[in-house]
């Protein structure tokens, strides 16, 4: 049975930071952007200097540390900005670039997508961003319509190969708190939902089936250590269809947080890995960590060792602290 080293991250931010006036190429944001094959991001960079360096720099460090295979990362620009990201940062932490990048362009307004890195091959991607509430079956919340798409940002269904064994992962980012966690929550549960449907749309029995949902899900199961109520992760959580990795990998409560929230001086788990029933017994003591190094020191309930340049507030690798864990999977033959 094959063990995957499996990472998710949010990057803050992972954006082109250049002056593409003084590049002398007319509208560079947007050919950039519109780059979607591999070979040409690659290409593009070799010729432009996209990524501020202390922060990134920090962020690559921290993604390293994890020792993953396959990294889920979410707010990332486009494919020229996670190849030069890959190349020149990642690259110095762990001696070669990832052998497999995927980016979709998704729907947030400021551009950030979900991305995948994987030293795996990738036998299978595919985008669920111009899904809507109606092609999905999946109600509305309030203010929003059918036709409406259902991902703030995407759904990012990837087939990564291991010893000839399929898994396949659903990189996720949903609507953020701002506005107050309460208000946005039922975007929150509408994307869950959405998710749950495109699980199931792939597998005829997904409670058979080796699957994991990862990303940043903006949205907590647990405050300071204390089980909350309202999480909006329900449609995934609630009845079994999906089981949260973390409680049965990470014995303490107050040691499962990969974020915190300054204004209320709080902590908790934005980030999750969502396994399969299958797959959660194949794992019923996962190895799992939160690699909080890269945090700014004013998330001070952390104590331990942290990168040489991190700040209070900044230079910081990101808001969010990497979370990795090793699963073992049986998965599908690639050839049947």
């Amino acid at each position: 049975m094959p063990d995957i080293r499996l990472a998710t991250f949010n990057c803050e931010n992972l954006m082109m930071r250049c002056d593409f006036r003084r590049a002398g190429i007319r509208n560079a944001r947007q050919q950039l952007t519109d780059v979607d094959s591999p070979l040409v991001a690659e290409q593009v960079d070799t010729a432009f200097d996209v990524l501020s360096e202390d922060d990134r720099t920090l962020t690559a460090r921290a993604l390293a540390a994890t020792g993953a295979e396959v990294c889920a990362l979410q707010e990332v620009e486009n494919l020229v900005t996670l190849t030069a990201f890959d190349r020149r940062y990642i690259a110095e932490w762990t001696g070669s670039p990832f052998d497999q990048r995927v980016l979709h362009e998704g729907n947030d307004s400021r551009g950030i997508d979900v991305a995948l890195l994987s030293r795996l091959p990738v036998s299978f991607q595919r985008s669920h961003a111009r899904k809507t509430f109606g092609r999905l079956g999946v109600r509305p919340p309030v203010g929003l319509t059918v036709n409406d798409y259902a991902f703030r940002r995407d759904c990012l269904e990837v087939d990564v190969v291991k010893d000839g064994r399929v898994l396949t992962l659903f990189v996720c980012h949903f609507k953020s708190m701002h506005g107050g966690r309460r208000k946005t929550r039922a975007v929150r549960q509408a994307e869950a939902a959405a998710v749950r449907r495109v699980v199931s749309l792939r597998f005829e029995a997904p409670e058979a089936a080796d699957w994991v949902i990862l990303g940043d899900f903006n949205d907590y199961c647990e405050v300071d250590g204390q089980r909350v109520s309202d999480c909006g992760l329900g449609p995934l959580l609630d009845d079994g269809f999906a089981v949260d990795l973390a409680p049965r990998a990470i014995a303490d409560p107050l040691d499962r947080w990969t974020h915190h929230f300054t204004e209320e001086d709080t902590y908790g788990a934005l980030d999750h890995m969502l396994v399969s029933p299958r797959l959660a017994a194949q794992n019923p003591a996962a190895g799992m960590e939160v690699i909080r190094a890269g945090s700014p020191y004013h998330a001070a309930r952390y104590t331990g060792f942290r990168y040489p340049g991190i700040g209070w507030f900044e230079p910081k690798a990101s808001d969010h602290c990497p979370l990795v864990a090793s699963i073992k999977f049986e998965g599908q033959a690639l050839n049947p």
